[in-house]
């Protein structure tokens, strides 16, 4: 009761009639005066049901001005209730419209405001709610997002309406423009029963250079967006079903005339998608998602432009000459004061300070939650950032409110002693920067990349070659050109039949070599044309869906980083980095890791020995300890583990079960799915992972026992990344530190992660506090606590009897 009757209240306070000058805010009575200056009428005290309405222009034109911001309060209600025994109730909340974006706060965001949520308005339907409970109703919807807004008359229900409409149809290069006094007259049918017909929205047109690059980009997002839909879809099915409707929504893909899977970077290869192969796509039955296989058919080597093909073209080369970008001119440069004043040939603009000022002024009414005057120059957003206080004194940044700065200046001494006390006290308490600490600069490490290799078989009768430019491996396995298939497979000193007898093991029998030149040879029967002189290749990615991979991206990049530092310090520790892309928050696509399977694959297979365990496999497949093949495949081995041993503690990687350690076919181990890092485990302070990392009996068997030389090997491998790590510790803490900040990444929230103790933690285990003298010792001393760890064991166990993995 209340509460309504401070509603009504509020309904029935009114203000006096306060005009606002847009032009020049310094002078009201002035503005008043002059012929053509804008002004508004502020309304009565909003109720919570009403719209406050918030416009920033920034440029004109002859069509109207550009709206490139535009807000109000409106009322909302959840779709979905937190709890069955809660009623959803409307609730006012500040919506924003800005850069086709709808974006939703608390509250306005000058007075401190929070976002709550936003969705992108690109291809949205707005429409009125004419069989609502309320009035002036409408949604904002698309395929992932749904508003259920109400506005407070019918005007502001159709302007907002006519706003969001213009920007769910304006692209992405020329925002949406509307008419000088479209705004304003519809702020002025307060309750007027005919409303004139909407006026007509400017279309947007480009150049047909504008459109083709719009096209692709747009067609590429939606092409992403389709394929990852596919694993949610699937997801909703029985296990027994998804197999068996998997290539038939495969099929339904649409691939557009220029699309590439974008786990690339500009300089790889480019590789154009033109089929994709339904019936070879793999399933992976899981209790919460449904991960997928994909295999698209790729083209390289297509004629673009007027030069000669080439198929080892870039993706940037390809798309700056297949669209045609234009060169940018050197005229519009920026120069460094200083510089040649010579501007011939350049036409110079100058803008006067006071229209610019004019420009960025923001006009904002009431919010309904608030009684102070919006008018205010306190009140203006950029006063944030434009002063630097100090005790004693205020200096002028040359930013914000200029009417604010020249108040303080003319009235402002010093500031008062208490103020300035409390201000020194809270930079004092200020936590200094990882990067900040150090006095000497930053020690420079190159990321280091990929080569592409040419044909590494050893007959050279199978080189080939397209307009005199030879063909390289973009990514292993076989490459297709006319009828002739090159087979590109790395032997590092293991024989053909130790790797025959591996991939027996391993993949079925099948390398990914051998597999992508018998889908190839079927793609070139089942062809259509076949006088097609482009080079063809398999491309394949997994797709996964309710899942969030932004995490798993940043662990990706930081052992990247650390490979990078090894390579840089001559340390021979293997590490595999493959890609990773997250699409969304629960969507992504990574890299699909061929030749090789899990531990838990490995130990299932009908061909690994029943008595013996890895070693006994090594043996089994690599021949007698004393031969060239086992040799080399235990260096792999051992080069592999140190990297990913020292990489585990270092990075805290937990959940490293054998479904989650991989091994390929030339002995190397392979770690994937970082969903707990930096410390973070299941179970939380009940985890049974408690040795710095994993070094179990059968990985100890390969190497030949605590006392044989790959052990040993092991252990300096180890202490030489260690030290290397700690060398280059700084740029790691400040990766780590940039990340962490207002991050929603498991690792870094919560009470147990959050507040810096993840990067606390890290500081911890990289012992920058012990001398360099004593690092070895210890170094050797976690390799020690980690040898058949009983937490180690046991956590294999609880996943066998839970999981059903094997041990």
């Amino acid at each position: 009761d209340f509460r309504k009757h401070l509603v009504q209240r509020m309904k029935d306070v009114k203000l006096p009639e306060v005009k606002i000058n847009l032009k020049n805010p310094r002078n009201q009575s002035e503005s008043q005066t002059k012929a053509g200056s804008a002004s508004v009428t502020a309304p009565s005290l909003p109720s919570p049901s009403s719209t406050s309405v918030s416009v920033v222009h920034k440029s004109t034109s002859a069509a109207g001005k550009q709206i490139s911001k535009y807000g109000g309060y409106l009322l909302y209600k959840r779709r979905f209730r937190t709890a069955c025994y809660k009623r959803k109730i409307w609730k006012p909340r500040y919506f924003e419209i800005e850069e086709r974006m709808l974006y939703c706060f608390n509250i306005h965001p000058s007075r401190g405001g929070q976002l709550i949520r936003a969705m992108p308005l690109e291809g949205a339907d707005i429409k009125e709610k004419k069989d609502g409970k309320y009035p002036f109703m409408f949604v904002v919807e698309n395929r992932h997002f749904e508003y259920v807004l109400r506005a407070n008359k019918e005007s502001e229900m159709v302007l907002w309406m006519r706003l969001l409409r213009g920007e769910s149809e304006a692209n992405a290069l020329i925002p949406h423009i509307i008419s000088d006094d479209e705004v304003g007259d519809e702020e002025k049918k307060d309750d007027s029963s005919n409303t004139e017909s909407p006026k007509k929205i400017v279309a947007n047109k480009l150049t047909p250079s504008q459109q083709a690059r719009y096209d692709f980009f747009k067609n590429e997002r939606d092409f992403v967006a389709n394929v990852c839909d596919v694993a949610e879809v699937l997801r909703f099915h029985e296990p027994a079903e998804r197999k068996k409707l998997a290539p038939g929504l495969v099929k339904e893909v649409k691939i557009p005339p220029c699309a590439y899977v974008p786990l690339c970077k500009s300089t790889d290869v480019w590789r154009r998608v033109d089929t994709v192969m339904a019936n070879d796509t793999r399933v992976f039955n899981t209790n919460e998602r449904c991960p997928m296989i994909y295999f698209f058919l790729a083209k390289r080597g297509e004629k673009v432009g007027l030069g000669p093909k080439n198929p080892n073209l870039d993706v940037a080369e390809y798309l700056h000459m297949q669209f045609q970008v234009p060169d940018t001119e050197p005229i519009g440069r920026l120069t460094v004061i200083g510089e040649s004043d010579d501007h011939e040939g350049q036409e110079i603009c100058e803008v006067k300070e006071e229209e610019e000022a004019a420009d960025e002024f923001e006009l904002t009414m009431e919010d309904p939650i608030d009684n102070s005057a919006s008018g205010s120059i306190w009140n203006d957003e950029s006063t944030k950032k434009g002063f630097t206080f100090s005790a004693g004194s205020v200096t002028d940044t040359g930013k914000g409110n200029r009417q604010l700065q020249k108040f303080i200046k003319e009235n402002f001494v010093k500031l008062p002693s208490k103020l300035a006390v409390r201000i020194d006290r809270f930079e004092s308490r200020r936590k200094m920067s990882y990067l900040d600490r150090n006095s000497v600069p930053l020690m420079n490490t190159p990321i280091i990349e990929n080569t592409i290799l040419e044909n590494r078989n050893d007959d050279d009768s199978d080189n080939i070659s397209l307009d005199g430019q030879s063909v390289v491996s973009a990514g292993g396995g076989s490459i297709l050109f006319d009828d002739t298939v090159v087979a590109f497979e790395e032997r590092d000193g293991i024989d053909k039949e130790s790797l025959d007898r591996a991939k027996s093991v391993i993949c079925g029998g099948e390398s990914w070599a051998e597999k992508s030149a018998r889908m190839l040879r079927e793609a070139k029967n089942n062809a259509k044309d076949n006088g097609d002189s482009s080079v063809f290749e398999i491309v394949t990615l997994m797709a996964k869906s309710n899942d969030d991979l932004r995490q798993e991206v940043f662990v990706m990049q930081m052992i990247h980083y650390f490979e990078s530092v090894f390579k840089k310090m001559n340390v021979p520790l293997w590490l595999k980095t493959y890609r990773i892309l997250s699409t969304g928050k629960s969507t992504g696509l990574i890299e699909v890791l061929t030749d090789s399977t899990s531990i838990d694959g490995l130990k299932k297979s009908d061909k690994y020995p029943e008595t013996g365990g890895l070693r006994a496999y090594f043996e089994q497949v690599y021949g007698p300890p004393t031969s060239k093949s086992f040799m080399v495949a235990q260096k792999n081995f051992v080069s592999s583990l140190a990297g990913y041993s020292l990489v585990a503690y270092l990075l805290g990687l937990k959940d490293r079960h054998n479904g989650n350690i991989m091994i390929d076919t030339r002995g190397h181990i392979i770690h994937i799915d970082f969903g707990f890092a930096f410390g973070m485990a299941p179970g939380h302070e009940w985890s049974f992972e408690r040795a710095p990392f994993k070094l179990v009996k059968d990985y100890i068997d390969v190497m030949g026992g605590t006392n044989s030389q790959a052990f040993k090997d092991f252990q300096k491998l180890f202490v030489d990344g260690f030290k290397a790590a700690r060398n280059n510790s700084l740029t790691a803490l400040g990766l780590v530190e940039i990340m962490m900040y207002k991050s929603n990444y498991p690792c870094f929230t919560g009470t147990r992660y959050g507040g810096g103790v993840s990067l606390k933690r890290f500081e911890k285990r990289l012992m920058l506090d012990v001398p360099d003298d004593k690092i070895e010792k210890k170094a050797l001393k976690l390799i020690s606590s980690s040898i058949e760890h009983k937490g180690t064991k046991i956590y294999d166990v609880f996943q066998h009897y839970s999981n059903g993995l094997a041990y």
